[in-house]
């Protein structure tokens, strides 16, 4: 949980823009803090999407009774991280991986991109990686600032358009985005040999019991 609220976010980016700060986030505040609020929505989103340690988790998923995997009403990205292979019309298997996307309004539902289809086999488990979107005041810190930075950046560029206050601000925006890095890095137990825990047991899992035939002839063979 962050300690910067959503107003203290919005006077920064007023603050960087030359502006008055403002005491409240009513509609009476104006149109420069609508204006603000919504750069600084848009930027939360776009850090998110990336995926942070606190908005990325993997699970895994069975079809409902209608063959189809319901989405949480929070997800902004999902990818199939289990292997699964098409089928033909015959009911045999092409050799295609399936891919994997979102479709459907308001409740979203896992589609299968490579079959053009909503339907899932019956029974099968699904393992999905999930990056949800979360609410301001539960994002950390140092990703608040990280959004701050580059959300006053933007504000300060449309609405004044200052190249020197631009330069200033992009030194705290890399700054702030390192640092958010860091902290999400620190969190998800990543370094340079390998990626976060979760992948990392996929990737192993799939390379133990993966039908591909090229890893299945180097795996197994002998000396």
């Amino acid at each position: 949980m962050g300690y910067i609220t959503r107003l203290d976010a919005i006077n920064e980016m007023l603050l960087a823009a030359g502006e008055s700060l403002v005491s409240d986030l009513d509609e009476s505040s104006g149109v420069d803090t609508s204006i603000a609020e919504f750069i600084l929505n848009k930027t939360a989103d776009e850090y998110q999407f990336r995926g942070i340690a606190h908005n990325t988790y993997v699970k895994k998923c069975k079809p409902d009774s209608n063959l189809k995997i319901i989405l949480p009403h929070d997800t902004i990205n999902v990818v199939l991280l289990s292997n699964h292979t098409s089928t033909n019309r015959s009911g045999g298997y092409d050799g295609y991986n399936i891919e994997a996307g979102i479709r459907g309004e308001p409740n979203g539902y896992l589609y299968n991109i490579t079959e053009q289809t909503d339907k899932w086999q019956a029974g099968t488990e699904y393992t999905l990686e999930f990056i949800q979107r979360i609410r301001w005041e539960d994002m950390d810190s140092t990703i608040q600032k990280a959004i701050i930075a580059g959300a006053s950046r933007w504000y300060q560029m449309i609405t004044q358009g200052d190249d020197s206050a631009d330069a200033y601000l992009a030194q705290k925006e890399a700054i702030g985005i390192s640092k958010g890095k860091a902290s999400d890095a620190k969190t998800k137990s990543r370094n340079i040999f390998d990626g976060d825990l979760g992948r990392r047991a996929i990737r192993r899992e799939h390379f133990l019991y993966t039908n591909d035939p090229a890893r299945f002839r180097f795996w197994r063979a002998k000396l």
